[in-house]
């Protein structure tokens, strides 16, 4: 038997473990409100893996955060793996750059943090499957649910903590220099971590320096808040200092990276670094403006995804429907053409106004029910 409903109504411990009581087998399927889809794996009632769609919490990003291969060597792997197909993990072993134990290790890690980051989710879906397991390989692992649950409500609590010092990932801290003399000296992760905070660079992209997750991070920060080493400043008017001096504004990086996102055609990607953005900058101008751009980008691609130019449109409507409808003057020019012989890419050569638009518009129509495509 399947389960299915919302995290905001039936916890993730709760679905844990009554996945653990029936001794279930199958797939626990979940959807964030930010458009992060996680898979978790069970077999007996036991964890054995999980997976994610959000970058961070892949194999190769969590190598490189903790310092266990370059980026040369993740770029190498992952051309070999786009070539011969092949899992990556087994490629970094096959390269030597892990054994066989360190793979073992990192893959571990690797689920229990995608699992965690699940306890902080307020709100999401999720449904279990029974017996739906993945085709391919999974790492041979036995997760007690018990321990989950138990390290999964620890770090609530510690995201809690954090949240009420850092107000959120553009918040910038500064080094109390006197503290940190009086200290000396300091254990080498803390002094690594001290050297990237300068009094200008934000939580954000102190984690992308110090190659850790966001929990990882905060965390420490906040056990350096907590011994008086570092300071929170307010990041709005050091916001404005770096852009009068023409350092890093970390508001314009995280646009920046977005933006390169969506332009490389990581589409999924760029709406989960968007709705990051609006949790800590709904308001600005410029957030909105890039909002716009991706959904605009995503409509693009569909529409060229699910229209083929060979195919022809008819009209859905009748006449006197479809002159009651507020059409611009191009949907109108569209409509006009449309006659149930000319197919996509013949309606699209006579248009005045280019490929992009007119799939835009024939995907409007098939979405409100206009057209039909045969």
């Amino acid at each position: 038997m399947g389960i299915n409903g919302n995290i905001s109504t039936m916890s993730l411990a709760e679905v844990f473990q009554w996945l653990q009581t029936g001794q279930k087998t199958g797939t626990l399927h979940l959807e964030g409100i930010n458009g992060v889809k996680k898979e978790v794996y069970f077999r007996t009632g036991y964890i054995v893996s999980a997976t994610s769609n959000d970058p961070r919490e892949f194999i190769g990003q969590f190598l490189l955060y903790t310092r266990r291969i370059n980026e040369q060597q993740l770029t190498e792997a992952l051309n070999k793996q786009k070539r011969d197909h092949v899992l990556l993990g087994n490629i970094l072993v096959q390269k030597g750059f892990l054994n066989k134990d360190e793979l073992s290790r990192v893959l571990h890690s690797i689920v229990e943090e995608v699992i965690y980051d699940l306890f902080l989710w307020k709100e999401g879906q999720f449904e279990f499957k029974d017996d739906d397991m993945p085709d391919r390989e999974l790492p041979e692992m036995q997760l007690d649910i018990t321990h989950i649950v138990l390290e999964g409500a620890t770090r609530e609590d510690e995201w809690c903590r954090i949240n009420k010092i850092f107000p959120n990932e553009l918040a910038v801290v500064r080094p109390n220099v006197d503290k940190i003399y009086q200290q000396l000296p300091l254990e080498r992760g803390v002094a690594r971590l001290l050297l990237l905070v300068n009094g200008s660079r934000s939580l954000y992209e102190l984690a992308r320096l110090y190659r850790a997750t966001r929990f990882q991070v905060l965390k420490a920060m906040l056990e350096l808040y907590s011994a008086g080493l570092v300071e929170v400043g307010d990041y709005r008017p050091q916001l404005i200092q770096t852009t009068v001096a023409g350092k890093t504004d970390p508001l314009k990086d995280m646009l920046l990276d977005v933006e390169g996102l969506m332009n490389g055609g990581k589409l999924a990607d760029a709406e989960m670094g968007i709705a990051k953005l609006e949790e800590i900058a709904a308001d600005n101008p410029d957030v909105r403006k890039l909002r716009e751009a991706i959904k605009e980008k995503r409509l693009e691609t569909t529409a060229r995804e699910l229209i083929n130019p060979n195919a022809t449109p008819t009209l859905n409507m009748a006449m006197d429907q479809l002159t009651k409808m507020e059409l611009s003057p191009e949907q109108g020019f569209l409509v006009s053409r449309i006659n149930g012989v000319w197919d996509v890419k013949s309606i699209v050569k006579i248009s005045p106004f280019g490929e992009t638009v007119c799939l835009k518009i024939l995907k409007k129509f098939l979405d409100d029910g206009v057209i039909v495509l045969k």
